[in-house]
């Protein structure tokens, strides 16, 4: 339940050129992916549509599809010579920002931008490597925002990152809030609480043994006699916008309150 204190999150990502209405909100989130092409003139028409929110903050992040944002993709990118002028949107890229609110509430956020090679995209990096050590996430973040799901969670079961999820895992702060997007299909939101349960759910879906799937079995007969542990929790949110096979589904924003 939201109290006074509360900042209302407001997550979308993945809209593709789409520009939905959105649920009023203190803080706006977009995950990525704002255009389908990755042109100029499209990104140009996203920010003009986040700038007329109004909310009293909106941050985004880059996805695979902003192709004129990466140096490394731009050559496939009309327009990619172009300033891009963010308007009052708070623009990240492995970084991070202090979000200050009235209420003398303060929180940190991190973005960044890339998800595993899919394609010849922008902002992607080998499966196999774990660039997020290179990337060097702050740990004592309250949001975290990435292109892409941790693996396991939010992702369809595989095409998340290991790697993310193993950050997470290592962090002793844990952040409030992860808002990714990415993967059309597995849109939603989930409380994971980084117990011995959770551990044992995401080993039965790394690998598929009859004695990972006793271990789960008895952690989630421990919960019925020991709730778990609300602190130290973290919301996960997909939050892609559109979904189908030809992003014919619309998906309204997910709010949180933190």
């Amino acid at each position: 339940m939201p109290t006074a204190s509360s900042i209302r999150v407001v997550c979308v990502s993945d809209t593709h050129n789409t520009q939905p209405q959105l649920p009023d909100g203190d803080l706006l989130i977009h995950a990525g992916d704002l255009t389908q092409s990755g042109t100029h003139a499209e990104l140009e028409a996203q920010i003009g549509w986040l700038d007329r929110q109004p909310h009293r903050i909106k941050v985004a992040i880059a996805g695979n599809h902003e192709l004129c944002l990466d140096p490394k993709a731009q050559a496939q990118a009309p327009g990619r010579d172009k300033h891009v002028d963010w308007k009052s949107i708070r623009y990240l890229e492995n970084s991070s920002t202090i979000l200050e609110f009235g209420d003398c509430r303060r929180v940190k956020a991190f973005g960044s931008p890339y998800t595993p090679r899919h394609g010849n995209w922008a902002f992607q990096y080998p499966r196999d490597e774990n660039i997020w050590d290179e990337i060097r996430i702050p740990d004592d973040i309250d949001i975290l925002i990435t292109h892409g799901p941790p693996k396991t969670h939010l992702d369809l079961g595989r095409y998340g990152c290991k790697f993310l999820r193993n950050w997470l895992w290592s962090t002793k702060r844990k952040p409030l809030l992860h808002v990714f997007g990415h993967i059309h299909g597995a849109y939603g939101k989930e409380t994971l609480y980084w117990d011995n349960f959770q551990r044992a759910y995401e080993s039965i879906m790394d690998e598929a043994k009859w004695m990972n799937l006793i271990i789960l079995l008895w952690h989630a007969l421990l919960l019925l006699i020991r709730p778990r542990d609300p602190c130290g929790r973290t919301v996960v949110v997909n939050a892609a916008a559109v979904g189908g096979v030809r992003d014919e589904t619309r998906r309204d924003a997910i709010c949180v309150d933190i």
